[in-house]
C-alpha cells in the first residue's frame, strides 16, 4: 500500500502542560514566547487540538484509538481483518460509544479499498459525492490538494498547525457555509492535523510506529462524516493502517 500519494510527516510538537507553553523543541522556547500573541491558540490548547473546532473530538479520539491499536500489538492483515480489530478497540472506548449514533455505519472494505487502490482521484469522487454544498466542496477540496503541495515543502510545525487553524477559522466566519459543510468540513480538518502530528511525535514511545500521513488517510474522514463523527474517526484510522501496513 506504500505506493499511495505521501504527504510530509510533520516535525512533532513538545508540550509543556504544566505552563501552557508550547514549543517544537527546546531551541525555540524563546521564539515562542515572544510571539505568544501570533500562537494564541496554541498556548491555551493542547496540541494537537484545536478548541474553536466544534468537532475536534473526532480528532481526539482518533488518537486514542490509534494509541490502543499499536499498543495491543496484534497488528496488520487485510483490510476486513484491520477493521474488525479497530472496531473491537472502538466498542470498548466510552470516548467512541459518547459520539457513536444510534444508527452508525461499520467500516465498509470497499469503501477503504477503493480509496487505497484510487489514490489519484480519490478526493476529487469523495467530495463530488458528498452531501456538502458546492461552495463548500470547492472549499474543502482546495484546502485538501494545496495541503498536500504544503506539506511537500514544509517541515515548520507552527507554520503547518498555523496553516490548518487559518483555514478552520475562515470556515467558522463563512456565513455562505450550512452547518452540514462545516460539520463534514471541521471533521476533515480535525483528523488532518492530528493525524500530521502523529506522523512524527516526539519524543516517540518505543511502541510508537513508524506512520505516514497519506492522502487516502484525511480524505477517509470526509468519507466517514456523512454518517457521523464516530465513523469518520474509524474509517480514516483503518484507511491509514492499512496505507502504513
Amino acid at each position: 500500500m506504500k505506493n499511495i500519494h505521501s504527504c510530509t510527516p510533520i516535525i512533532a510538537f513538545f508540550i509543556m502542560l504544566s505552563t501552557g507553553f508550547v514549543s517544537c523543541s527546546s531551541d525555540n522556547e524563546t521564539t515562542n514566547s515572544e510571539n505568544a500573541n501570533s500562537h494564541s491558540a496554541k498556548l491555551i490548547t493542547t496540541l494537537p487540538g484545536n478548541d474553536a473546532n466544534p468537532y475536534d473530538e473526532v480528532g481526539w479520539l482518533y488518537n486514542e484509538l490509534f494509541d490502543t491499536y499499536y499498543t495491543n500489538g496484534n497488528l496488520g492483515g487485510t483490510v476486513p481483518q484491520i477493521i474488525t480489530k479497530v472496531q473491537t478497540i472502538a466498542d470498548a472506548s466510552s470516548s467512541f460509544n459518547s459520539i457513536k449514533g444510534s444508527s452508525y455505519h461499520n467500516v465498509s472494505s470497499a469503501i477503504v479499498l477503493n480509496l487505497l487502490e484510487h489514490p489519484t482521484t480519490c478526493v476529487n469522487d469523495v467530495i463530488s459525492a458528498s452531501s456538502m454544498s458546492t461552495s463548500a466542496k470547492s472549499s474543502l477540496s482546495n484546502f485538501i490538494n494545496s495541503f498536500i503541495i504544503f506539506l511537500d515543502n514544509e517541515t515548520d510545525c507552527d507554520v503547518i498547525y498555523d496553516k490548518i487553524v487559518a483555514y478552520e477559522n475562515g470556515v467558522l466566519l463563512n456565513s455562505s457555509l450550512n452547518q452540514t459543510d462545516k460539520r463534514i468540513i471541521f471533521t476533515t480538518t480535525s483528523v488532518a492535523r492530528h493525524s500530521a502530528y502523529r506522523a512524527n511525535k516526539k519524543p516517540k514511545k518505543n511502541t510508537d510506529p513508524d506512520w505516514t500521513v497519506l492522502i487516502g488517510n484525511i480524505i477517509a474522514s470526509t468519507e466517514g462524516a456523512e454518517y457521523g463523527s464516530a465513523e469518520a474517526a474509524t474509517m480514516a484510522l483503518v484507511t491509514g493502517i492499512a496505507q502504513n501496513d
